[in-house]
């Protein structure tokens, strides 16, 4: 019998640093803060999963909120914004379920349909999230971008509470 190597999954991996690379190009897009805020998220994210450090990958989690937070203030685009949250939430989501997965069953487990499974559904809460907060942002009118941010903040956190239930 072989010994269970409790690394992360290779397929989690690489879900996490391709949705972390999505997200440095849309913030690529914002300013140059955000998108250096991103590359060193995405540094850290795979840190994390190459060391299998859940503390590395809760920390690009904070750090891609940051990226995002430098974003908004410097008045990025709705679109690129809202793109770029969704590939960061996705890339530290799918970086912990590969932890988890890797941690529990093992590396060498095939575990590639079930986390392209958890991706995907990660994936349509996020969509349908970024979807009513951006309805409700183009639903608001009159020039008043503190109401946007509300709305953004609202939909982040309604976002977070779906993930975590």
């Amino acid at each position: 019998m072989s010994e269970i190597t409790r690394r992360p999954t290779r397929s989690g991996t690489a879900l996490a640093l391709s949705a972390a690379g999505l997200a440095i190009l849309a913030l690529a897009f914002t300013t140059t803060t955000a998108a250096l805020g991103g590359v060193v998220a995405t540094v850290v994210l795979a840190a994390g999963v190459t060391r299998g450090s859940r503390r590395l990958v809760d920390t690009a989690g904070g750090l891609f909120f940051v990226a995002l937070l430098l974003a908004g203030v410097g008045r990025a685009g709705t679109e690129a914004l809202l793109l770029a949250a969704v590939a960061s939430v996705l890339a530290w989501d799918t970086a912990e379920n590969a932890l988890s997965l890797g941690q529990h069953l093992g590396r060498e487990t095939a575990t590639t349909r079930l986390e392209l499974v958890h991706a995907a559904a990660t994936l349509a809460v996020l969509v349908v999230g970024v979807g009513v907060v951006y309805v409700l942002r183009s639903a608001a009118t009159g020039g008043q971008p503190i109401t946007a941010v509300v709305l953004l903040l609202l939909g982040a956190t309604a976002l977070v509470a779906a993930m975590r239930r």
